[in-house]
């Protein structure tokens, strides 16, 4: 019976500024059990995901090769995103989704990190609400948004807060981070990724989506970061001086690198190096 809601941004004043209505109820409800990590390169076989939604009457449907090329049954479960090409219901609310694509859109750092009962949300196009940007605001990473909902015949307005992590401004991690030993030095090469590109486009590189193409570079011993260079092609090298000042001949180090956006720096990629 959900009949949707006025929309109301609060100014850090207290101002409720209106933003439109809400769009039809989504269809969201919690995860059963915790999601173990899987392939975010190969489809995830091995694990199936079962969730419980919030109503009786709320439906997920399976969807073919095509269908998920074009960004069906796409969902956020934890912080990860996740597609699923089978639904099978398991009684009452329940349902068991399987043929996973696992850490889409670089979101294969959330695979780690879930938990018994965290949020399941189907994401629909035409069911997300951007209140912000409806108002022409942009908010601070960091920062709050704190968004009021009034629905027909209720006396008060329902609030809600989320923290603005900036999910969309972080570059993803370099992928196929190779390191290779020559006349003394150490060369690193990567391939990047784009948070403007997530289509593979035959014939043509994605689009860079910063204002300029640059890394930074960390080797570390342990905790401790033995040399950080910034380098504006994938690749660098650790050369046979460098290595004799920091004295790292004979050790194993943690290589990292991350991209270096316009609005901030990505997540790194990480592999362990002999010296």
């Amino acid at each position: 019976g959900w009949r949707s809601a006025a929309l109301f941004v609060m100014r850090d004043g207290g101002e409720a500024v209106p933003a439109g209505r809400s769009a039809g109820r989504a269809v969201m409800g919690t995860v059963e059990g915790v999601l173990p990590p899987g392939s975010w390169v190969l489809e995830d076989r091995d694990h199936a995901l079962t969730v419980t939604l919030l109503a009786d009457d709320m439906d997920l449907s399976d969807a073919d090769e095509v269908a998920l090329g074009q960004g069906a049954n796409l969902c956020l479960v934890g912080r990860e995103l996740v597609q699923f090409a089978s639904a099978a219901p398991t009684g009452g609310a329940g349902w068991r989704l399987s043929g996973l694509r696992r850490g889409l859109r670089g979101t294969e750092w959330a695979m780690a990190a879930h938990e018994d009962g965290e949020p399941f949300l189907l994401i629909e196009e035409e069911r997300l609400a951007e209140p912000l940007a409806a108002l022409g605001l942009a908010g601070e990473v960091g920062g709050t948004v704190r968004v009021a909902a009034l629905g027909l015949g209720d006396a008060e307005a329902v609030e809600a807060a989320a923290p603005i992590s900036g999910e969309t401004l972080i570059p993803p991690a370099p992928v196929h981070l190779t390191a290779r030993a020559q006349d003394g030095d150490v060369t690193l090469r990567w391939v990047r990724r784009s948070r403007a590109g997530w289509r593979w486009s035959n014939g043509a590189d994605v689009p860079l989506a910063e204002e300029s193409e640059r890394y930074r570079v960390r080797l570390l011993n342990g905790e401790t970061v033995l040399r950080s260079a910034e380098t504006a092609a994938p690749e660098w090298s650790y050369t046979a001086a460098m290595i004799a000042a920091d004295g790292a001949s004979g050790l194993t180090l943690t290589a990292e690198v991350a991209q270096i956006g316009t609005l901030a720096q990505g997540r790194a990629a990480r592999r362990t190096i002999s010296i």
